[in-house]
């Protein structure tokens, strides 16, 4: 005897379509492959376009509603440290020391970059001027490219200064020194152990303080580079 059983509505659909969602695993896996495939093909990262990228990719899975992205943390590329032979060093140092506001020195053992106060910082102010920051980028071009220790001192003038945000000239000579040890490691993203920074106020003068030259001559930050072995 023959059985003529009625299939149901969901045996059917199964029997059809049940494994309709294989598609779509595939396709995921796909898009999958093909982004890890990008991010080892490329020569250069730019982390703009890869933000932007990694977002569309999430809206396209439906991970993210449409129009909607999430922060993505990209590691920037640290600069490899080319080091600089002394003779390379001390024709960067002939050059920077024609640039206005700046004296610079190459001894044996170490660089001395003397910074005028009148060229990177306000009076009464620890903030770098921003017309003072492609000087700065040329002093971090020679840290990024040697192994040197870096201390940075900041020096003022006998002037008493005396506001809520600096006391005194220990403050505001600290402060100086470490915004400019701040820049140096922002903009050529070094390692922060090479630094250190020292505010010694009106303590270590240049000159006696007893002319507007003298003055001037004493408020300043230096920057000193040691090699390692001697530092």
């Amino acid at each position: 005897m023959t059985s003529n059983r009625k299939r149901s509505p969901n045996s059917r659909a199964e029997s059809e379509g049940g494994a309709s969602w294989l598609c779509t695993f595939n396709d995921l896996m796909t898009l999958l492959m093909v982004f890890f495939v990008l991010l080892f093909t490329m020569g250069s990262v730019d982390t703009q376009k890869l933000k932007s990228f990694s977002g569309l990719l999430q809206a396209g899975l439906g991970v993210l509603e449409a129009g909607r992205q999430t922060q993505v943390g990209v590691i920037e590329p640290v600069r490899a440290i080319k080091t600089m032979t002394n003779d390379e060093i001390r024709d960067y140092i002939k050059g920077l020391h024609f640039t206005e506001g700046v004296e610079a020195e190459h001894a044996e053992e170490e660089i001395r970059i003397t910074l005028d106060d009148s060229i990177f910082f306000q009076s009464g102010v620890a903030h770098i001027n921003p017309s003072a920051l492609p000087i700065l980028d040329k002093i971090s071009d020679i840290i990024t490219n040697t192994s040197h220790h870096v201390r940075v001192e900041g020096h003022t003038d006998d002037d008493p200064i005396h506001t809520a945000r600096f006391p005194s000239n220990w403050e505001l000579s600290t402060a100086r020194a470490i915004n400019v040890l701040k820049y140096f490691i922002h903009r050529g993203r070094i390692t922060p152990e090479r630094f250190s920074a020292a505010g010694y106020g009106q303590s270590r003068p240049l000159f006696p303080n007893d002319s507007p030259e003298h003055k001037a001559n004493n408020r300043r930050v230096v920057i000193v580079l040691v090699p390692k072995e001697v530092d």
